[in-house]
């Protein structure tokens, strides 16, 4: 069950970046298409702005999940860093139980969300906005995956890497 777990996780986590590093590159592809359009041709095209802000969300949505993995989200650990042993174990698992709550009010509600508006068509593309809520569910699903495998494998309770190695 564990090596389960700890493979899902980094083929999740794999797919993630791949993903990531993809609409990162369509980013900066729409946004030099956008400027040759509107000021070489003088043909804006309407599109940019809801495709860019699409992944831009989905950016946002599964690099979180991923630095949920990693450890490597902004947080205040001054004070589980002074304790030691047990206390600093329940501590953690309190803060981790804490994320898991929010991460899972997140998920129902933003599924939620993301189904009521289905039927709804967003702008120039004629897409639903659930193209942009959809996200959230995905992001937290995977955070869900992480905190197993947090249960399951006690090296993934420490941060790996920094920020900059991503």
């Amino acid at each position: 069950m564990t090596q389960f777990v700890i493979r899902l996780s980094d083929i999740v986590t794999e797919a993630a970046k791949v993903i990531l590093g993809l609409c990162i590159a369509l980013i900066v592809l729409i946004t030099i298409a956008a400027v040759w359009w509107r000021y070489i041709l003088a043909a804006p095209l309407a599109w940019i702005e809801q495709v860019s802000n699409i992944l831009f969300i989905w950016v946002t949505f599964i690099g979180a999940a991923v630095l949920y993995r990693q450890k490597l989200h902004i947080g205040v650990d001054m004070l589980i860093e002074r304790l030691q042993g047990r206390a600093r174990a329940v501590l953690f698992w309190g803060i981790e139980v804490g994320n898991l709550v929010f991460i899972l009010i997140l998920f129902v509600y933003s599924m939620k969300l993301s189904i009521d508006v289905l039927p709804n068509t967003y702008g120039a593309l004629d897409i639903t906005p659930a193209w942009f809520y959809f996200s959230a569910p995905v992001a937290c699903a995977m955070m869900a995956l992480y905190f197993i495998e947090k249960l399951v494998d006690p090296a993934r309770r420490t941060a790996e890497g920094s920020a900059g190695e991503f």
